[in-house]
């Protein structure tokens, strides 16, 4: 069902709240996958709360720590990883999504974004923001460009639900693997 590149892994990049989690748990059940969501294996790592290490040791802390794991990790054959919204800042990262797999970007708006964030004290980077939807708009700018630099495939997930994405992924796969 995958093609060459995918048996190593796949990954599922974008903002927080496009569903990367969601998604990627029942994709990686179906393709028999090994899940992995970065932020909660550097959460089980460390044994403390991704915006604790913010808090204690700031974001650039955080990014060592998180680009440490990926590069690692994403050694090892037959993942999915859910990555953190942030993953695409390290250029060592891009490099990992370029050479060791396929990578889905899902894709929305701030607009939808913020319709779907209820718990900010789980997301460092808004916990400080009085406009939720601002705050998601400036992290957008700031990354959007480098997430559709680097995804395999874009999935706009604004109008669809986590089953609808699901659905397309699988039917991508399949297309990709019949064109080998």
């Amino acid at each position: 069902m995958l093609t060459s590149k995918s048996t190593e892994n796949l990954f599922l990049i974008g903002m927080m709240g496009s569903w990367k989690s969601t998604v990627g748990r029942k994709l990686a059940e179906a393709l028999k996958l090994e899940f992995i969501d970065t932020d909660d294996a550097i959460e089980e790592m460390t044994e403390m709360k991704v915006a604790d290490i913010f808090r204690e040791f700031g974001e650039e802390k955080f990014r060592e720590m998180e680009t440490a794991f990926f590069v690692e990790k994403a050694k090892q054959k037959g993942q999915l990883f859910s990555t953190g919204g942030g993953i695409i800042l390290s250029a060592e990262n891009r490099k990992v999504l370029q050479e060791n797999g396929i990578t889905f970007l899902l894709d929305a708006t701030p607009q939808t974004l913020a319709n779907r964030i209820h718990n900010t004290t789980k997301r460092p980077l808004l916990s400080d923001s009085d406009n939720l939807e601002e705050r998601l708009q400036n992290i957008w700018n700031d990354r959007h460009q480098l997430y559709i630099d680097y995804a395999d495939h874009v999935i706009n997930t604004d109008n669809l639900e986590p089953p609808q994405v699901l659905a397309e992924i699988l039917n991508i796969l399949e297309v990709s693997n019949a064109d080998h």
